[in-house]
């Protein structure tokens, strides 16, 4: 999911891209991407307010103005486990049990395919099944009820088609697309002015918007900018080892290196790596040194 990669970005030299499995399996990309937001070691995660940044024009659109997602069969879920005791997880588990014995065969011949482990092949109000086994750990890793992990994180995958259709339409203006407050909320940026076409599909979205215009950069302007430096540090001789990572909040490139030998005047040394000058004057590159390795060595 393209909306999440910052926190991958926050973390790795180069962006980790999720890898394909069958319809169904047992995890779904769904409970990684959650996960990683939550538990991302670099400090980026989606999770809670993001401070304000700079750009020339901000429309919010209010969560109470937006659309509200549409879940009657999850809704009835709910009123029978609210009736009967029992847990909506177990209601749900049984009820998607129910349809996929009475659904056609769908096919079982992917690798690694057991009956015993595999989720039954349903979509409950646009949600798959197997998601929402998903939102029963994440319910538990983040403790919280299973009915508040299906309200935070049930239209990921619908949110999903939203955002790369903005990614799709506006290649060179988006800035960056990320989740705020508990995953309650979007903040969209673009280089330029607003689009009107981006306020339009943003208002599809059952959730609270942020659009900023005016950052001055795009977020692949960020990653080639960041690229740059990546490259020209790893050709460093001084350089033992080294990492990056680009905050399109910011539009600022976040630099760690381990110096071959520590220096007694760090900014010289930060000076003597002869950065190469960036086209956007709009992205910035902060370097800290580490005495201590971070891991990606210069190839």
């Amino acid at each position: 999911m393209d909306e999440l990669r910052p926190y991958w970005m926050g973390c790795l030299d180069e962006p980790s891209r999720p890898v394909a499995r069958p319809f169904g399996m047992k995890r779904s990309r769904l409970a990684v991407i959650a996960l990683l937001a939550s538990l991302c070691a670099c400090g980026q995660s989606g999770a809670g307010p993001v401070p304000a940044v700079a750009g020339t024009e901000t429309i919010v659109l209010p969560r109470a103005e937006q659309p509200k997602a549409h879940r009657p069969t999850l809704e009835r879920l709910k009123r029978e486990a609210a009736s009967s005791g029992r847990p909506l997880e177990e209601v749900v588990k049984q009820y998607a049990a129910r349809v996929a014995a009475t659904s056609s065969p769908k096919p079982t011949d992917f690798e690694g395919y057991d009956p015993a482990v595999t989720d039954p092949d349903v979509v409950i109000d646009g949600i798959p099944y197997a998601e929402l086994v998903d939102l029963g750990a994440i319910a538990k890793s983040e403790g919280i009820s299973y009915e508040e992990a299906i309200d935070r994180f049930g239209s990921q995958s619908s949110n999903s088609r939203v955002i790369d259709k903005l990614n799709a339409e506006f290649p060179d203006e988006i800035s960056g697309v990320r989740y705020v407050d508990d995953q309650r909320g979007l903040r969209v940026g673009f280089k330029g002015p607003i689009p009107t076409r981006a306020i339009e599909l943003a208002r599809t979205l059952p959730m609270e918007v942020t659009l900023i215009g005016g950052k001055g950069f795009s977020a692949s302007e960020l990653r080639r900018a960041r690229d740059t430096v990546v490259s020209w540090l790893r050709s460093r001789p001084e350089v033992a080892t080294m990492t990056a990572h680009s905050d399109e909040e910011t539009g600022q490139i976040k630099v760690t290196v381990q110096p071959k030998m520590m220096p007694d005047d760090a900014e010289g040394f930060k000076r003597g790596l002869q950065l190469p000058q960036l086209d956007n004057p709009d992205i910035t590159v902060e370097v800290t040194l580490s005495a201590e390795s971070v891991a990606v060595r210069p190839q």
